[in-house]
């Protein structure tokens, strides 16, 4: 039943009970979902006047005609009812944040004789503890913040306690060890190259190290280092001492290694600038520092900021986060502190700045977070350089920027790169490098040609609103030919940056296609984009050129071998990975390569010694 709010005794008939409200306009269009512990003191405090009410808050207040509410049996049942019905009904005012992407974790597995994987799952397991009450069954670390660092820390475990990461079927039907035994990343179980035992000892050390318990594996580690010095083996004593020296050093460098109890928690810090609240969180997992998040939400005007951090703590943590703690810099009402334990059981805890632990992550996270504002404000002053640019073009606006340079060393290892302006950021992704042939011999206009031509052959992929040089009036009026003879001057316009007296970037100048020059000392924000896309394609090109430097002096010092011709030299760089290992290679290793017999092999080695 629906209560229209011009009855005077409306808030009479809602019950002091828990619940989700409804808020509704004349029209009968749905305008809000709200959840409360109390159901009458909650809709009664938006028709009470307040200096403090948001922007958004008051218009809604405005547009409610009529009210609808559910009873639900406790705050818990009322989240998830309000929950549903916000992503199935998507009212007009309500602030929706998701973060309904997955997150890496490491899992070891449930199997006799355990791996190491990385595994994702939407509702995070309980992570207090680590346990064996996941689907799969197995032991689960994390979450992650990426898979890079899930990859980063398998890697380390696989070279420090060299369980497998093999596939249960490849394992089964292993008849002799693979490679990663070869290396040494494996004790190879699979052909019984280790008992059950010792094996289970690795896994162990594993868990133990995963769960931070530093001091533990050490002190287990140097037990078994004397052990097989008394027992006369040595190599394995000097193996052990290696990997005690690394764990050390990972020890020393965590953030937080002294707890007497290692934590699993999150630090979250909030700041507000202009319409965006910036978010930053911590991700501590069993006193190890993993990684790091952050978020951009958006706030209209005048919104109350806790309103915001709390709906995107209720959306963030709803997939679970494997925490049972957070601390947050930021205060949010009781009420709230008292349902987000109820519904998550995890503990919202103001930070207290006096542990001297906790205070050294706050302020690695203000640098962190404050340099993620300096890059939103950065992006923020590019959008507004790419308007004075199209204002100065005649432009309605400019979205779609592509800067062009070329690199060469005397005319040798030329390339050409292009970088990408779109939509208020620079896109690394979109970045694109060109070959040139060794015809264009340090010729820019030809060189500007040449690519041009095969960046401009695909009319189907979208073309740049403007193409900007690096280079002064003839490359203005090369490239401006060229966009004629393709019929696609207008549809795509150009500029051209170059240096000015001193060779200074103060001092800089750009000529546009219709004749306008503009200097850099008088039009600052314009060149804020101008003077990023130039350094930008500048710099890729530059770091291009030079890896085909390397590449080609590198090959060179195989070419000038007598008798190891273009197979051999792509043979020889194909099995040792770089000229730098050939060089390092024994004649025995040499012969290992297809072609290379021992004359051949005896000949290289004495080349390069």
């Amino acid at each position: 039943m629906k209560l229209n709010i011009k009855h005077s005794d409306f808030l009479k008939k809602i019950p002091s009970l828990p619940g989700v409200y409804r808020f509704y306009a004349e029209n009968d269009d749905l305008l809000y979902i709200g959840k409360a512990i109390n159901l009458h003191k909650r809709v009664k405090s938006y028709f009470q006047k307040k200096d403090n009410n948001s922007a958004r808050i008051n218009l809604l207040v405005k547009h409610i005609d009529k009210i609808e509410f559910t009873i639900t049996e406790n705050e818990v049942s009322a989240f998830i009812l309000e929950n549903n019905l916000i992503k199935s009904l998507k009212p007009k005012y309500n602030i929706i944040f998701r973060d309904d992407k997955s997150y890496p974790l490491i899992k070891i597995s449930n199997h006799k004789y355990p791996r190491i994987d990385s595994y994702r799952e939407k509702k995070v397991i309980d992570g207090s503890e680590n346990n064996l009450n996941n689907k799969d069954g197995g032991y689960v670390f994390g979450p992650y913040p990426s898979a890079l660092s899930v990859k980063h820390n398998i890697d380390l475990i696989q070279r420090l306690f060299k369980i497998r990461t093999c596939t249960d079927k490849f394992f089964s039907d292993r008849k002799r060890p693979c490679m990663l035994y070869q290396i040494k990343r494996c004790t190879a179980p699979c052909v019984n190259y280790v008992s059950d035992s010792e094996y289970n000892k690795q896994v162990l050390e594993v868990i133990d190290f995963l769960e931070g318990k530093f001091a533990k594996v050490i002190n287990d580690l140097t037990i078994n280092m004397y052990k097989s010095a008394e027992q006369m083996e040595f190599e394995k004593s000097a193996i052990i001492r290696d990997k005690i020296a690394v764990i050390k050093e990972i020890s020393n460098n965590q953030i937080i290694n002294n707890y007497n109890k290692p934590i699993s928690a999150d630090i979250i810090l909030v700041t507000k600038y202009t319409s965006k609240i910036f978010v930053y969180i911590v991700i501590l997992r069993h006193g190890i520092y993993i990684g790091d998040n952050h978020f951009i939400l958006n706030e209209e005007k005048n919104d109350l900021e806790n309103e915001v951090l709390e709906v995107f703590l209720e959306n963030y943590y709803l997939s679970g986060k494997n925490t049972k703690q957070i601390y947050i810099d930021e205060v949010v009402s009781k009420e709230f502190y008292k349902f987000f334990y109820n519904m998550y059981k995890i503990k919202l805890t103001k930070i207290n700045l006096g542990n001297r632990h906790l205070k050294k992550l706050y302020d690695m996270a203000q640098v962190n977070l404050k340099k993620i504002i300096d890059d939103y404000i950065g992006d923020k002053n590019l959008e507004e350089s790419a308007k004075i640019l199209a204002k100065f073009l005649g432009l309605e606006s400019v979205n779609y920027i592509e800067c062009i340079d070329v690199s060469h060393n005397h005319g040798e290892s030329a390339l050409a790169s292009i970088v990408v302006y779109e939509d208020g950021k620079i896109e690394n992704s979109k970045y694109k490098k060109y070959n040139i042939s060794a015809e264009v011999r340090g010729n820019d206009l030809l060189a500007f040609k040449t690519v041009l031509d095969r960046r401009l052959a695909n009319l189907e992929v979208a073309l740049p609103e403007v193409l900007l040089l690096d280079g002064g009036v003839l490359h203005l009026n090369a490239v401006k030919n060229i966009l004629i003879e393709k019929g696609l001057y207008g549809k795509i316009r150009t500029a051209a940056i170059f240096k000015g007296d001193k060779r200074r970037p103060g001092f800089d100048k750009v000529i546009l296609d219709n004749g306008l020059i503009l200097a850099a000392n008088e039009n600052k924000i314009l060149f804020k984009l101008l003077h990023k896309l130039r350094d930008e394609a500048h710099r890729f090109a530059i770091t291009g050129h030079r890896k085909k430097q390397i590449a080609r002096m590198s090959i060179s010092q195989l070419e000038s071998i007598p008798n190891i011709g273009k197979e051999k030299r792509r043979a020889l760089i194909s099995y040792f990975g770089s000229v730098k290992n050939v060089a390092n290679a024994s004649v025995d290793d040499l012969k290992k390569v297809v072609g290379i017999g021992d004359e051949l092999a005896n000949q290289i080695y004495l080349h390069f010694h």
